[in-house]
């Protein structure tokens, strides 16, 4: 999660529901999260700002009931909450790790094919899970996902929603997961032209990659299913072994 409006952040030290603020992790349109801690244990504490309870009250609840009703280990659990007059927060589970983000633009990480495809499956499987449920993530982004080693955790569920097959749809979450891979795969891509192309002339793919992009981004026919998806995937992934 970026930082972009600095405002009203606990110091290190600060209470906040009797959990003890670490550090600031990161600001977003609704929520401030908190790296905190409560009897020697550590978790993430994001609180939803007073003016987006109070606009989009409705909207910010969702997060609260997804949470509530999944159990998937690369998914942190809502583990408290905390209301009251001055604060509206969730306790989540603490994923150690870097987010993709923070590897590509700080790190200056190259991934590889294999890893993609590691980390692809895995966030397959995730989004396998939450469509089973009715569930779409909408948020699939490099800030978003956490790599531990070969574990990966998705996270901030804020504009998750319930399928209803009109405004919040499956394919809504092949759109985020085609710019996802994407951003791999430009991580370790060296420009030597100073003319922009677009990505599907600039970066080196196979015709099944390339295909597999296509669909997901709209280009052509969209995946109908998560399970089409991952069948496409995993032809990649066992032709690159």
């Amino acid at each position: 999660m970026i930082a972009f409006f600095k405002s009203n952040i606990h110091p290190p030290g600060y209470l906040l529901g009797g959990y003890r603020i670490i550090k600031f992790i990161g600001e977003g349109r609704f929520g401030i999260c908190y790296l905190v801690e409560l009897n020697g244990s550590r978790y993430v504490l994001k609180q939803i700002k007073a003016k987006a309870v109070k606009k989009y009250k409705n909207k910010v609840i969702f997060e609260e009931q997804i949470l509530s009703t999944v159990n998937h280990s690369l998914i942190p659990r809502i583990v408290d909450t905390i209301k009251n007059n001055n604060t509206f927060a969730y306790i989540l589970e603490y994923k150690k790790g870097k987010t993709i983000e923070e590897m590509i633009f700080r790190d200056m990480y190259k991934f590889n094919r294999n890893e993609i495809y590691t980390i692809g499956i895995q966030l397959i499987d995730i989004m396998k899970y939450l469509h089973k449920r009715y569930i779409v993530h909408r948020d699939i982004r490099i800030p978003n996902v956490i790599l531990n080693k070969r574990n990966v955790y998705l996270i901030d569920f804020g504009l998750a929603r319930f399928v209803d097959n009109e405004k919040y749809i499956f394919s809504d979450d092949f759109l985020y997961f085609g710019h996802f891979l994407l951003h791999l795969y430009y991580s370790s891509f060296v420009k030597i032209s100073k003319r922009s192309k677009p990505w599907y002339k600039e970066l080196k793919l196979s015709c099944k990659e390339m295909n597999l992009l296509k669909r997901l981004l709209g280009i052509n026919i969209v995946y109908e299913s998560i399970y089409e998806l991952e069948s496409d995937f995993l032809g990649l992934k066992l032709g690159w072994i």
